[in-house]
């Protein structure tokens, strides 16, 4: 069965999401709102995500946009089938949130604004067996996001919507 797939961009109202959005902003700054948070929306009605207290989910739309501010919404402009996202998420349904990842990714974003110097493409204190919410988006589109902010990630797919 073929389906739709959109990527979600959001914030929220939280210290760490404001602290993601801060220390990310520069990255695209013609963006009005910086996101701090990237997942995947199936049929309009399932997103798909990775989130610190419970690692990766599958929750409602309708709920997910009542706990979640969201900033931009992004055509995947590629025709999916519902077997393949299943697979790809059984796979991955339950790991835990990548700490070490995060702050490592974290603490390359603090250099990266006050002196705009150059991101590594790899993290090495990611797990294979664990996500933050990059991960998980470059996990589905077979893209290297694990040093990437969301805004960086929206940055490369907004050309596209």
């Amino acid at each position: 069965m073929k389906v739709s797939v959109h990527y979600l961009f959001s914030r929220r109202d939280l210290i760490g999401s404001k602290t993601i959005a801060w220390g990310t902003g520069h990255l695209y700054p013609e963006f009005k709102k910086t996101p701090s948070h990237v997942a995947i929306l199936v049929n309009n009605r399932w997103v798909h995500e990775s989130t610190l207290d419970s690692g990766i989910r599958v929750m409602s739309y309708e709920k997910w946009l009542e706990i979640n501010d969201e900033v931009a919404k992004v055509d995947s402009q590629v025709e999916w089938d519902y077997e393949q996202i299943k697979v790809l998420f059984r796979a991955i349904k339950d790991k835990k949130y990548d700490w070490s990842g995060i702050i490592y990714l974290g603490l390359w974003m603090v250099p990266s604004k006050l002196f705009r110097s150059k991101v590594p493409e790899n993290n090495i204190l990611g797990s294979p067996d664990r996500y933050f919410c990059s991960e998980v988006m470059g996990y589905m589109l077979n893209a290297n996001y694990d040093m990437k902010a969301p805004v960086q990630i929206l940055k490369e797919l907004h050309g596209k919507d």
